[in-house]
């Protein structure tokens, strides 16, 4: 069973844990998140079925999202404190939270933006592999490739040459494209 699947191991259910502890005391600590959802547990009658270094890696990760939404504030020896806005979030929200709730500060959304990959360029082998393609068209060999060997505009002239050949192999009666045009 996955971690997140595990009953009282879900996303609100660690959010709910993080927002507790920290409104129970001044500084809460990962460690007293962990009590919070072992206690959970124990009440539900669940066993313990995840590590506990899992559950405090899940914990940590939450923790970041609850703390880029501004409902927890963190210190630098990583004890952590709630915030107002923590505790109306709470209020509104006392089964927890998930990242759907946090959505509507404009910090977390920003923190998802920056924390997302970027997006990946646009491939600049793109013209090889279309050359390629169009080499095939035209009668070329795949010995013909004009590109140093081991580079990727040579892989990529490649795939696109046998990219036509498969073309024509799996319709063979088909027209494959009008080698002349090449627009």
């Amino acid at each position: 069973m996955e971690f997140l699947e595990h009953p009282l191991l879900n996303t609100p259910s660690l959010t709910l844990s993080l927002l507790k502890v920290a409104t129970e005391r001044d500084w809460a600590t990962l460690e007293d998140g962990v009590a919070h959802l072992k206690g959970a547990l124990v009440q539900a009658h669940e066993p313990l079925a995840v590590a506990v270094t899992e559950i405090v890696s899940h914990l940590r990760e939450t923790r970041r999202h609850l703390v880029a939404a501004g409902l927890l504030a963190v210190a630098d020896d990583g004890r952590f404190t709630i915030t107002e806005r923590g505790r109306q979030v709470l209020a509104e929200h006392p089964m927890g939270v998930d990242d759907s709730v946090l959505t509507q500060f404009p910090e977390f959304r920003e923190f998802i933006r920056r924390s997302s990959p970027r997006r990946v360029p646009e491939n600049p082998e793109l013209g090889a592999q279309e050359e390629g393609y169009w080499a095939y068209l035209d009668g070329q060999s795949a010995v013909d490739n004009p590109y140093e060997f081991d580079t990727g505009k040579h892989l990529a002239w490649e795939n696109g040459w046998f990219e036509a050949r498969d073309e024509q192999i799996d319709h063979p009666c088909g027209p494959l494209h009008q080698a002349t045009d090449k627009s």
